[in-house]
């Protein structure tokens, strides 16, 4: 009877190739390196993956970046009309989404890191253009509801565009270079908070704008 493959063994591979890929991208990736980040053989990891792009699906699946979506949609909603997240309890939804948001990054860091930053030439080679122009929408979104007045052009359209790239790429270090918990936690703390005070004075500037265009 032939062996059954272990499910402990199976993850760990599909843990090392995540990290594998993360670290140097899928063309980069090599499966005797990711065998021995897994502490096993290449003969046994070919037991359970026939290939690379089999273990790449399985170590970069699309449900991550379908629920990233979700997730950063869904707090950027919540944030409703206010102008100060300082000021909600820590009950608002807003904190209940960006903490949902916070522990979905920690169970998929490596899978997120990739795409952020290793994607180019799989599938998922768009996926930070994507999430730019989703968080500018929601962005855009946002500063109707809080900021009726702030007129919105070309120019502050493409401003924000800036803006969440950078933003993208601060989150991409973050996870990188911040490996305990309380420290991502803490380093996120500090970015959202600036995002947030640029985010405000660049809608009420708007707002100042459109007075002046409209007396």
């Amino acid at each position: 009877m032939a062996q059954r493959p272990k499910e402990p063994m199976r993850r760990a591979i599909i843990d090392a190739a995540a990290r594998e890929f993360a670290d140097v991208g899928f063309d980069g990736a090599a499966l005797t390196t990711i065998a021995a980040r897994a502490r096993t053989s290449i003969g046994n990891l070919y037991k359970y993956f026939s290939s690379k792009n089999e273990l790449f699906s399985a170590a970069i699946p699309d449900q991550v970046v379908r629920d990233l979506g979700s997730l950063l949609r869904r707090r950027m909603q919540a944030v409703g009309r206010e102008r100060d997240v300082r000021q909600l309890g820590p009950g608002h939804p807003y904190h209940l989404a960006s903490d949902e948001l916070l522990r979905f990054a920690l169970a998929h860091r490596q899978q997120i890191l990739f795409l952020l930053r290793r994607a180019e030439g799989t599938p998922y080679a768009s996926t930070v253009g994507k999430i730019v122009q989703r968080l500018t929408s929601l962005a855009v979104d946002y500063g109707r509801r809080a900021y009726r007045r702030a007129a919105m052009n070309a120019p502050r359209r493409r401003a924000l565009v800036r803006v969440y790239r950078a933003l993208v790429a601060s989150i991409a270090s973050i996870l990188a270079e911040e490996t305990s918990e309380r420290a991502l936690r803490e380093a996120t703390g500090h970015l959202t908070i600036y995002h947030l005070a640029g985010l405000r004075a660049f809608f009420e500037e708007a707002e100042r704008a459109s007075g002046k265009d409209h007396p």
